[in-house]
């Protein structure tokens, strides 16, 4: 597989001015399309997508970068990579630069799922109705070693890498020019916040609400979303968080035998997972196993978890009796921290003391939810540039 080109252009890509309408335009249609799409029932991916690609929310969602004291310019040309873990995350990126006026080329894992080949379809369906459009975003699958990519990454002005951090530091072998900026999205271990006091005072329609967005922040890609969280950390004295698990776990694997995301395959990685990392550990660790769900108690989150544990359905308990207990454990592989039950006031103070680690803190339900700001950084600024006029 040397170099495949998925939605061939018809016409020479050029930039152009950031936030155009018809830009807009393109994201809608695809908006329409996937969320019409017969297959997207199938991909819970595609339908959020299909919402995230209407203007309705694109344009509030980028409004913010449209007046300034500056004019703002397209960076470029911009080379995206694309994990193979989550499929669709690759438009995210790839439609934020095109808005922002640059052309872009988007490196396919050969290793994507059935949601990907849906997205590819209708892409290219709409090449015909937007071929200027589709020239700035254009979808290839080749080696790391293809001549033609390395021909290309030495005239891209911004490279966007996704992936683990081995196929980060693989990639960085390829030499862009010296003006070019990149940005680098690897391994990551993120975390689910739950107040043990408020879920056991919670009643029965707040409850199954939080089990439902549980359920959608971790399942959606079966636990492997670098926003995903693998850890639950319970906030409580340890009989709060006791009774808190003894009615929140076994409410999950009710909803997760109606759904059944995880095939079998997937649960004997997660389980096979737990064991190693009970090997592996300085710690004395118990696991319990409930249907397709593995569970390990933990008293502290130790570097080996980050590298080791693989999602598919694997969750590390910690207890927590304040906040502050979390600092020391905090690393710059922690990315999210999804949050249910716990005040604001305390968590906000207790952020300003959080000097490494967390780049998100969000909601239940919304650790999938994408943002222009990304593990700390602001994809709009970085995709454009900023032209100072004193006039």
């Amino acid at each position: 597989m040397s170099w495949t080109l998925l939605n061939p252009a018809t016409t020479t890509a050029e930039l152009q001015q950031p936030f155009a309408d018809q830009d807009f335009a393109y994201c809608q249609a695809l908006s329409e399309a996937l969320l019409k799409a017969p297959q997207s029932r199938d991909f819970p991916d595609l339908i959020a997508l299909g919402f995230w690609l209407r203007q309705a929310n694109l344009k509030p969602l980028l409004a913010p970068y449209q007046s300034s004291h500056f004019i703002r310019q397209p960076l470029g040309l911009v080379f995206h990579s694309a994990p193979a873990n989550v499929d669709s995350l690759f438009v995210y990126s790839g439609i934020l630069s095109l808005l922002c006026g640059n052309k872009n080329v988007i490196r396919l894992s050969s290793r994507s799922g059935g949601s990907t080949a849906v997205l590819i379809e209708k892409i290219r369906a709409l090449a015909e109705i937007f071929p200027t459009q589709n020239a700035r975003f254009q979808l290839v699958q080749c080696n790391y070693d293809s001549p033609e990519l390395k021909k290309l990454i030495n005239t891209v002005d911004g490279r966007v890498l996704w992936g683990s951090d081995q196929a980060i530091q693989a990639q960085r072998q390829l030499l862009m020019p010296a003006h070019a900026r990149e940005l680098s999205f690897g391994h990551k271990f993120s975390l689910c916040l739950v107040g043990a006091e408020a879920l056991l005072a919670a009643d029965n329609e707040q409850f199954q609400q939080l089990v439902q967005l549980f359920y959608r922040d971790q399942l959606t890609f079966a636990q492997q979303g670098c926003s995903s969280a693998k850890a639950v950390l319970w906030l409580g004295d340890a009989a709060q968080v006791q009774q808190a698990q003894q009615r929140f776990w076994p409410a999950l694997t009710e909803l997760i035998k109606q759904k059944q995301p995880l095939n079998s395959s997937e649960q004997y990685q997660a389980l096979a997972t737990a064991q190693q990392l009970i090997m592996n550990s300085e710690q004395q660790l118990m696991l319990t196993q409930q249907q397709s769900i593995s569970r390990v108690a933990v008293n502290t989150l130790e570097p080996v978890f980050i590298d080791q544990h693989q999602g598919c359905g694997l969750f590390l308990e910690l207890q927590l009796s304040n906040l502050a207990q979390l600092n020391p454990m905090l690393t710059q592989a922690h990315q999210t921290l999804t949050v249910w039950g716990v005040d604001p006031s305390l968590l906000r103070n207790w952020l300003t003391s959080v000097h490494t680690g967390l780049d998100r803190v969000v909601p239940v339900g919304q650790a999938l939810s994408f943002s222009p700001d990304w593990d700390g950084v602001n994809l709009i600024e970085q995709f454009s540039r900023k032209v100072q006029c004193s006039f």
